[in-house]
């Protein structure tokens, strides 16, 4: 009983994942202040919005829109229009953590957790696919960590390049927190822990 219960719970989520590739409840909030909520779905660097699903779709795009914010299936997630270099346009990033320091994280690939994927058997989702019965793995998707300051004009990838120099990257950037340099150098933390480090930062290094 309590196997078919597990298999049960496990069919659901993968469902409502499948769900967030297709259209799923969400707020997107323009640069004017406004907010609508209605359906979305992410399409590459764009989104996809629909006050309700009988609705026609509408696309929007930086020039507009400031964030999004799914939610369902106790998740709520938030997408974020955010300028990475002085060459790039404004790029779709997920926020992972808020504060004086806000932590991002960006897919090194057109595809990211919520993108519409037309083709219901494809198998090109970040989050695997539910296919037939049988869950396949998602493919290697590497993913890039940035970190910026309110008072930073671009953020700065801490995981970034050929060779993987986080730990530099990071010890740098919160040069002006002496216990998150002292336990980096000491290799106390891992780069699992990037959030962990920035809410750390947040809530001690920068309130004193």
């Amino acid at each position: 009983m309590k196997q078919l219960y597990k298999s049960i719970i496990i069919i659901l989520f993968f469902i409502n994942l499948k769900s967030y590739s297709q259209t799923q409840e969400a707020i997107i909030f323009f640069k004017n202040g406004d907010s609508i909520e209605g359906f979305a779905a992410l399409k590459f660097n764009k989104i996809k919005f629909k006050i309700s699903l009988d609705d026609k779709t509408d696309t929007w795009d930086y020039e507009h829109i400031k964030k999004i914010t799914f939610f369902g299936f106790e998740i709520k997630r938030t997408f974020e229009y955010v300028t990475l270099n002085s060459l790039d346009k404004p790029k779709l990033v997920e926020v992972i953590t808020e504060g004086e320091a806000t932590l991002y994280k960006k897919l090194g690939s057109d595809y990211s957790l919520f993108d519409h994927i037309s083709n219901p058997h494809d198998e090109v989702q970040s989050y695997g696919s539910y296919i037939n019965g049988q869950y396949s793995q998602p493919r290697d998707v590497p993913e890039f960590y940035y970190v910026k300051k309110g008072k930073d004009k671009y953020p700065t990838c801490l995981n970034c390049g050929v060779i993987n120099s986080w730990r530099r990257n990071t010890s740098k950037f919160f040069a002006d927190c002496d216990y998150i340099v002292k336990k980096l150098k000491g290799d106390k933390w891992l780069f699992t822990d990037i959030e962990q480090i920035v809410e750390f930062y947040n809530d001690i290094c920068y309130e004193q």
